[in-house]
């Protein structure tokens, strides 16, 4: 559990104008986490929940919020929070730990079909940094360039403009680079959709109609990735490459 942190409440101080609301959301906080210490989970988990019905979302909220169900005994609620924390903190050591935990109480244990070096090298390049904190070190960036080549313009000697030329030119191709990145896992994220399912039990059919032969059973806090959608199912695809069709209301958005 997370208390009420600088950053968090600056972070709703930027997200709401400085109101009573504002104020609020910050008290609903601090008396979610009060509820959990005090081992109210479901009280402490309709707070959080009542702060992201109001439109403001953060890796903190959502963190505690999947605790609360993890205490609760609601794996798949549990693990719907965590992942949709580790969209703004993905490289948060606690959530990470939290969320390999809940994952080792589920029942479907599947092994996800192996990479090769390439694509997992690359892949982790992609995703070492949030698109958040890529923004942050971008703008540094993008100030560094421009007050190197700044200097280079007003620099009296021959070796103060060759190195500003150099800052400027190497900050300039760290800052092409992080676009490019960014630019990639921002379509990365949107083109790739994900759910897990919320049900107890899951049949996957071959065809998106209740009549569709069986194909195989899912349980409650696996993650899916979504394909596609037809008249309330979705076509899924499991990390080992099944596929098959669900009803909407089986599975839960990340």
């Amino acid at each position: 559990m997370r208390t009420m942190s600088s950053v968090l409440y600056l972070a709703l101080l930027c997200t709401f104008p400085l109101t009573a609301q504002t104020e609020e959301l910050a008290s609903v906080f601090e008396d979610a986490n009060r509820l959990y210490l005090e081992q109210k989970y479901d009280a402490a988990a309709a707070r959080y929940e009542s702060i992201i019905a109001n439109g403001y979302e953060n890796g903190e909220v959502y963190f505690n919020l999947g605790n609360a169900y993890y205490k609760m005994g609601k794996l798949q609620n549990a693990v719907l929070n965590y992942e949709r924390a580790r969209r703004f903190i993905p490289e948060d050591d606690d959530l990470m730990v939290n969320l390999q935990l809940v994952n080792l109480q589920l029942t479907d244990k599947i092994e996800a079909l192996p990479d090769l070096f390439i694509y997992r090298w690359a892949d982790a390049l992609l995703t070492l940094f949030s698109l958040e904190t890529m923004l942050r070190m971008m703008y540094i960036l993008f100030l560094l360039t421009l007050a190197a080549f700044s200097y280079f313009l007003f620099a009296e000697s021959v070796e103060r403009r060759r190195a500003a030329l150099m800052t400027g030119l190497i900050c300039t191709l760290l800052l092409f680079i992080g676009g490019a990145n960014f630019l990639i896992q921002s379509y990365r994220q949107s083109a790739s959709e994900f759910a897990v399912v919320m049900t107890d039990v899951a049949n996957v059919k071959s065809a998106p109609d209740r009549k569709g032969n069986d194909l195989f059973v899912i349980h409650r806090g696996l993650k899916v990735q979504l394909l596609d959608n037809v008249n309330q199912w979705y076509k899924i695809r499991l990390a080992d490459g099944k596929v098959g069709w669900i009803p909407q209301n089986d599975i839960e958005a990340i």
